[in-house]
């Protein structure tokens, strides 16, 4: 049975002025889970998925900021990735 490694992280990424708390879950090489949420609290869930040699976001009802910091997202999800890779 192959073994299948568990990746979780939580990143402080600053969209639209402020500094937002992302929980990503992956998936698979090409898919995470992510979550965060707004000022008031309100939770958002959504997928992270590498389409076209790059991450799009993509998720039900997604506030403007969120849609708009989809490169931030992007560049921190490349440069996770980077620590994944074995030596």
């Amino acid at each position: 049975m192959p073994y299948t490694r568990n990746i979780a992280f939580t990143v402080l990424i600053k969209i639209n002025g402020r500094l937002k708390e992302f929980n990503f879950r992956r998936r698979s090489s090409s898919l995470y889970d992510v979550d965060t949420n707004d000022e008031r609290g309100e939770r958002y869930f959504f997928k992270a998925e590498y389409l076209h040699d790059r991450w799009a976001v993509s998720g039900a009802d997604l506030p403007a900021w969120l849609s708009q910091g989809e490169k931030i997202i992007a560049d921190t999800l490349l440069e996770q990735e980077k620590t994944f890779q074995p030596a």
